[in-house]
C-alpha cells in the first residue's frame, strides 16, 4: 500500500525562498469532506483552499484475492477472470478495497470528524487533492492528483503528539471505510495539467 506525503514543515516554511507554495501553507495536500449536514470546514492557508483540511499524508490500497477455485496452472482463462474481477464484471469479484488512512494536525475540523465517528454518521464524500507548484504566469497551484472516496464512514480516529521545534503538535490519524473511489492523474503539459483517464472502482454489494 503506497503512501503519498507532503513536504516537511520546515521545507514548507522555506518555500517562499524556493518559488514554492505560499508563505503560510505547510502542505500541498488538501481534504474536502462532506457529511449529511454539509461540508466540514478546515483551516487551509493556501490561496483558494482556505476552507479545506490540510493533510500531512494519506494511504490507500486495492487488493486482488486469489480465488480458492482458481486453476492451479493459471492460463488465459484465469487472466481473463482476474481482469474481469478488477473492473467489477467477474462473478467472483475477488478485488477488495482497503481503508483510506489520513494523517493531519488537530484543527477546527477535528470536532466534526470525532462527532461523525461517535454517531456513526455517513461521509458522503472525501476528496483529496495534491497540488503542483504553480507555473510561471499561473495565478493558482493546479491539481496534479485527485482521489474521491464516496459513501463511507469513519471507524477510527487516533491522537498522538509529535515533536515540532521546541514544542509538540497534536496529530490525528483518521481511518475511513467507503464503497466507491475515483482516482485521477493530471499530466503536466507546458504550463497546464491535462487530465488523463481516471481509475474508478465500487465495492460489490454484499
Amino acid at each position: 500500500m503506497g503512501v503519498l506525503g507532503a513536504r516537511g514543515l520546515d521545507a514548507a516554511r522555506r518555500s517562499r525562498d524556493l518559488g514554492g507554495f505560499d508563505d503560510m501553507a505547510w502542505s500541498n495536500i488538501f481534504l474536502q469532506l462532506v457529511t449529511l449536514t454539509g461540508p466540514v470546514i478546515g483551516e487551509g492557508l493556501l490561496n483558494g483552499w482556505e476552507t479545506s483540511i490540510e493533510l500531512d499524508k494519506f494511504s490507500w490500497g486495492l487488493q486482488y484475492n486469489e480465488s480458492a477455485d482458481a486453476p492451479a496452472e493459471g492460463g488465459f482463462g484465469s487472466v481473463v477472470s482476474a481482469g474481469a474481477s478488477l473492473i467489477g464484471l467477474g462473478a467472483d469479484k475477488n478485488v477488495s478495497m482497503g481503508k483510506l488512512e489520513m494523517w493531519k494536525r488537530f484543527d477546527i475540523a477535528s470536532a466534526m470528524i470525532h462527532t461523525c465517528l461517535d454517531n456513526h454518521l455517513p461521509i458522503l464524500s472525501a476528496s483529496i487533492t495534491v497540488l503542483n507548484i504553480k507555473q510561471g504566469g499561473r495565478a493558482i497551484h493546479q491539481p496534479g492528483f485527485t482521489l474521491v472516496a464516496t459513501n463511507g464512514y469513519f471507524d477510527e480516529v487516533e491522537l498522538d503528539m509529535e515533536p515540532s521545534g521546541n514544542g509538540v503538535e497534536v496529530k490525528e490519524h483518521l481511518t475511513l471505510h467507503f464503497n466507491s473511489i475515483v482516482i485521477s492523474y493530471l499530466k503536466r503539459a507546458g504550463k497546464d495539467n491535462i487530465p488523463t483517464n481516471p481509475f474508478f472502482f465500487s465495492a460489490p454489494e454484499k
